[in-house]
């Protein structure tokens, strides 16, 4: 007997599994009968397998109607529990037939669908009714076909339910930003001095500025450990703010009011700005809250006033799908970097992020014609945004 092909979508059954099954067929017979379709199994082959193993002769029944594929599809989501994840590798393995097979009606006679004595070749699957046959969502199955391009070897722990499509990505995403890293570290080797901005290696607790600054615009971290280099931020932009200067840092919401009373202490509260993050929002559940925006904290040195262009109070962070989060997994955008620069920053004004990270403060504020100092504590991230910077300038 040979297996059909639509039978292979689905994975065979390995170890402890398959020998649960074949000591069940050995103890109760074969219940449920192996499907046929023109001579070949249709489903039932870890049934057939387990027969062999148990020396049981199996029972046969021939499919009749014109659909096999979603006569096969249908019996195997009733039997198997299968999460969102395990059907989005089957619908990317239907969408995956192989190329040139013969367009055609499913509900085509078989004369016309069988082109050899192994095979029967079906019509073409697109990746949109894969997803439909299998409900699951075309995301999910774009997401796996993606995770098998870059990394087929985990394809079998979500076919196996040893992790999620989302997993996988972002464990493909993980090994994408290292590489990428890793170049952009190794290119930093070579990138020259410039006199429009540089980047320090250090501690904000004791680094010394070379100078004072139009703006100190930064985003610091938001998790809870880091809550601390929030009041240092604070205590330091006075001995870093030029007289008539702002400090402008990005937050997140689960802890602002602590941010706030931190740098109250040691700064002048000036402005509370809005800053749309677009697609999708950030689940706070600790407070049943999506999140689709971040304030920005505006604050003035100690006695100080504001001298500098009237600006407006919303930012935007750009489309979601020009979010690149590929050198760092807290990098914000670009695009939505250079809204805050261009709005406030004049051309030619110094600018300094103490949080620098892999420089997208920099990038807006070379792009913007501004001039930029960063100041990072991780030494790969210091050359990192040293290439960033370096390609920036170099492109003008």
């Amino acid at each position: 007997m040979e297996f059909h092909e639509i039978a292979g979508v689905f994975p065979l059954m390995e170890g402890p599994e398959f020998d649960e099954l074949c000591r069940d067929i050995s103890a109760n017979g074969l219940i449920e009968p192996i499907w046929t379709y023109q001579g070949k199994i249709l489903d039932g082959r870890n049934r057939y397998r387990a027969c062999m193993k148990a020396g049981i002769t199996p029972q046969y029944r021939e499919y009749m109607g014109d659909n096999p594929l979603n006569f096969v599809i249908s019996l195997n989501l009733k039997r198997r529990h299968l999460n969102e994840s395990q059907r989005a590798v089957i619908a990317a393995r239907l969408a995956n037939m192989p190329p040139g097979a013969p367009e055609g009606n499913q509900n085509a006679s078989r004369e016309k669908t069988k082109v050899s004595i192994d095979t029967f070749v079906l019509p073409k699957i697109s990746l949109e009714q894969a997803a439909e046959l299998l409900n699951v969502g075309r995301a999910t199955v774009a997401r796996v076909k993606a995770v098998e391009r870059e990394a087929p070897e985990l394809v079998e722990k979500i076919e196996h339910g040893e992790m999620t499509a989302h997993e996988a990505e972002k464990k493909v995403k993980q090994k994408q930003r290292e590489q990428r890293r890793a170049e952009l570290a190794r290119a930093a080797e070579q990138v020259p001095l410039s006199e429009r901005w540089h980047i320090w290696q250090g501690d904000i607790r004791t680094w010394q500025a070379p100078r004072q600054y139009d703006f100190i615009i930064t985003d610091p971290p938001y998790p809870k450990e880091y809550l601390p280099l929030w009041e240092v931020l604070a205590e330091r932009a006075n001995e870093w703010l030029k007289d008539g200067g702002l400090l402008i840092a990005m937050s997140g919401q689960s802890y602002l009011d602590e941010i706030m009373e931190m740098m109250s202490r040691h700064l002048d509260y000036y402005w509370t700005a809005c800053y749309l993050t677009m697609g999708k929002p950030t689940p706070l559940r600790q407070v049943n809250v999506n999140a689709m925006w971040k304030p920005l904290l505006i604050f003035t040195k100690r006695g100080g006033k504001y001298t500098g262009k009237i600006f407006g109070d919303v930012f935007n962070s750009g489309k979601f799908d020009q979010y690149d989060k590929s050198l760092h997994e807290w990098q914000q955008s670009e695009n939505g970097m250079l809204d805050i620069v261009a709005k406030i920053c004049l051309p030619g004004q110094y600018i300094l992020d103490p949080f620098c990270g892999v420089a997208t403060t920099g990038v807006a504020a070379i792009r913007h014609g501004c001039l930029f100092h960063g100041l990072e504590i991780d030494a790969e991230n210091v050359r990192i945004g040293q290439a960033m910077l370096y390609d920036i300038e170099k492109a003008g």
